[in-house]
């Protein structure tokens, strides 16, 4: 089992026990050590008050990920420190959120606050660079607006889980830009170009043209924009892996566990076939989705 198995299920016992006594996790396991037994949480080259917010957040992911507090509770907890600290008496996700992301930019910072992947996490960075990309997709090209995203303080919470190896990559805002974090990102590999940029474009474009789209809906239909247009195997594997049907509110891993029905039986190596598979079921999924949210 690879440790990102771990990662991803949000079993950080498992995976500092997966790291004893292993050559190539000898130097990052005190860090866990650290973090998580002896709650010596990370201070950030921010100012106190700032700090004072993130801490919270760390808290929140040490209940969750390693003391096993239920997401609810563990939310409950944190919504109420935050509330104290943004002195908002009962306020609900967003009015905390927007005097978080307030205190933040006031001293420099660009912010987003709300939950990836059905948990909270912020992210906070120092610069955005506005870029622009011709982004080919199945219905034709399109010039689409990516923020670069520069010096990243906090990544929301698989980046904090990981120590940075894992986390989010980019998203798309509702307004219908790309937004990609720089540190994470090769600019000339597929991952960029193919699982960043096709993926978060044809969000918007599908963000458009079928408004009320479910967010699993939306996951599905780039996922398989990416396998058309990824040459490098792996991917349909790696979609597997991240496959579940348990957690509803996890677009991402919903959306893998139909890619993983829809693939039953196809060689994650088939490249061509794969191409021509997702081609076919997005053409499809397309076609539904007109009767679903385009009715006259």
């Amino acid at each position: 089992m690879d440790i990102s198995q771990f990662f991803i299920k949000g079993d950080i016992r498992g995976a500092m026990e997966y790291m004893k006594g292993r050559e190539e996790f000898k130097d990052i396991l005190p860090f866990y050590v650290s973090l998580f037994e002896e709650e010596k949480y990370i201070t950030y080259d921010i100012p106190e008050d700032l700090n004072a917010i993130l801490l919270q957040y760390q808290i929140y992911y040490r209940d969750i990920f390693y003391l096993g507090l239920s997401e609810v509770e563990a939310a409950e907890k944190l919504l109420k420190s935050l509330c104290d600290i943004t002195d908002t008496s009962d306020g609900g996700e967003e009015e905390i959120g927007e005097k978080l992301r307030t205190l933040f930019e006031g001293k420099g910072y660009h912010a987003l606050f709300g939950k990836t992947q059905g948990l909270f996490g912020p992210y906070i960075w120092k610069e955005t660079v506005p870029t622009l990309y011709n982004v080919e997709l199945p219905t034709g090209e399109a010039e689409y607006k990516v923020n670069i995203l520069k010096g990243f303080v906090f990544r929301s919470w698989m980046d904090y889980l990981t120590f940075g190896r894992f986390g989010t990559g980019g998203w798309a805002s509702p307004d219908g830009t790309i937004n990609c974090i720089e540190k994470a990102y090769d600019f000339n590999s597929e991952r960029f170009l193919v699982s960043l940029l096709k993926h978060e474009a044809q969000h918007t474009v599908d963000m458009k043209e079928f408004p009320g789209i479910t967010a699993t809906e939306l996951e599905y239909r780039a996922k398989l924009v990416e396998l058309h247009y990824a040459t490098e195997p792996g991917l349909l594997n790696k979609f597997i892996s991240e496959a579940s049907g348990e957690r509803k509110e996890d677009s991402h891993s919903m959306a893998s566990e139909r890619i993983r029905v829809d693939f039953l039986g196809i060689d994650g190596n088939d490249i061509p076939l794969i191409q021509h598979k997702a081609l076919e079921l997005f053409l499809a999924h397309t076609e539904e989705m007109k009767r679903k949210y385009c009715k006259a």
